[in-house]
């Protein structure tokens, strides 16, 4: 395992020099670089910021989330030096783990609070998570960002939704490496091995499916029953088309529900969808909220 004075020197490292010498396609602006494919990368010394995507870090951070190396990898490749071959990764992990690959916490507290006391996700939704079989959510040891784990519909882990829990810096984004066309879901009555569902419901995210949860089920008082509930993690056609085909059966073909946001951008994937010939009931939060978790934070601190 690195010190501490290596894991400084690595976090402190010229990010865009070290990817410049891996081949990464930087262009200068100014004193800073940006990803010539993504115009909203931008690179200042030891730090990046993506700036659509509400998201920033220093280099060690970005070698992990986006070059998919775990910690020591990403220390060794920063500073030059090869840690010895006995030491191993700090990976604390819960009994049942969804992928060797996560570096897991042994407890979820950061991921909680976070849910329940900045998004005012009912602790009980949030508990329902973590003992559910196999569990819906860890906590990544080196960021406190939230897990999700995909699976798809023969039960095994393909992917993970990743959420920050920052209140000042807002982070989503999919696990690297994620199976195509496959999103966080959530199925009533609530058993990943379950398969038997009416209705897909799609959110643009898990904070906004966690959030519809606890309204429908605890604030309204009503039952979800035969529904797989499904976040896209942003707007994305693949993910509706693909759960709709695999989570059918022979005698059941899914109702596809739309539980996306008011604003321009799902306007114009409600357009979209519709453009595509799919049939779909809306069912988004009242017009003066633009998402479902606005709608419930709204609700709990009246």
């Amino acid at each position: 395992m690195p010190n501490q004075t290596d894991i400084r020197r690595a976090r402190q490292t010229d990010l865009a020099a070290y990817l410049i010498s891996r081949n990464v396609p930087l262009v200068k602006s100014g004193s800073r670089y940006k990803h010539k494919d993504h115009n909203s990368l931008v690179f200042t010394n030891n730090t990046y910021y993506w700036n659509s995507r509400s998201e920033h870090g220093n280099s060690v951070d970005y070698l992990m989330r986006h070059m998919g190396m775990s910690f020591n990898e990403a220390v060794e490749a920063l500073t030059n030096e090869i840690l010895p071959a006995a030491e191993s990764d700090p990976r604390p992990s819960a009994p049942t783990t969804p992928n060797h690959d996560l570096y897991l916490s042994p407890n979820c507290k950061r991921a909680i609070a976070y849910l329940c006391k900045t998004r005012k996700i009912d602790h009980s939704v949030v508990q329902r998570l973590l003992t559910t079989k196999p569990q819906l959510m860890y906590q990544e040891a080196m960021t406190n960002n939230i897990i999700f784990p995909i699976y798809n519909e023969f039960d095994q882990y393909v992917g993970a939704e990743m959420t920050g829990t920052l209140s000042e810096v807002r982070f989503k984004g999919i696990k690297l490496g994620s199976k195509y066309g496959y999103g966080f879901n959530v199925r009533f009555p609530m058993s990943v091995d379950n398969h038997r569902f009416d209705y897909a419901l799609f959110f643009e995210s898990a904070i906004d499916l966690l959030s519809y949860v606890d309204i429908k089920t605890r604030l309204e008082n009503k039952k979800l029953e035969r529904c797989i509930l499904t976040s896209m993690s942003g707007l994305k056609l693949p993910v509706i088309k693909n759960t709709l085909k695999v989570f059918s059966t022979s005698d059941t073909t899914l109702t596809c529900v739309i539980c996306i946001d008011n604003d321009p951008a799902a306007d114009h994937f409600r357009e979209v969808l519709a453009a595509e010939g799919i049939y779909y009931l809306d069912q988004r939060a009242p017009h003066e909220f633009k998402d479902w978790n606005l709608y419930l934070t709204a609700i709990k601190t009246k």
